[in-house]
């Protein structure tokens, strides 16, 4: 019998400490998503710099980021960083997008000027 509760005993102090150090771990949260931060507000920047903002259809995704980069700042402020993380996440996404169409956008207008000179070479090289 006091084998029994001896066993158990070690049991119980085995696996009291481990809850507790899990409980303490899982309320922990995640930390602050610092890269996250600067990778989004570089992702921005360069879409500010590729000339988002010019192009209609780049300017959306480019405010999406910048909402997006602005809710997970407040996500920050009130502990919330593993949400903040996810939100960094999609606004770098957006904003990377918002360059790939700005740089769409320069790709197709200079292969129309390209496509204009072609055509008026022919034409003076035509009779």
């Amino acid at each position: 019998m006091a084998n029994a509760v001896s066993a158990r005993m070690r049991r119980f102090s085995i696996v009291v400490p481990a809850l507790i150090a899990a409980l303490f771990f899982a309320c922990a949260g995640a930390p602050k998503p610092e890269a996250r931060m600067a990778s989004s507000e570089g992702a921005i920047r360069g879409a500010h710099e590729a000339g988002a903002d010019k192009v209609p259809q780049a300017t959306l995704y480019l405010k999406l980021a910048e909402e997006q980069r602005a809710k997970a700042l407040d996500l920050v402020k009130d502990g919330e960083n593993h949400r903040a993380a996810f939100m960094l996440a999609r606004s770098e996404a957006d904003a990377e997008l918002a360059v790939a169409l700005a740089r769409q956008n320069v790709a197709q207008a200079d292969a129309s000027h390209a496509s204009e000179q072609v055509n008026e070479l022919k034409e003076k090289v035509s009779p």
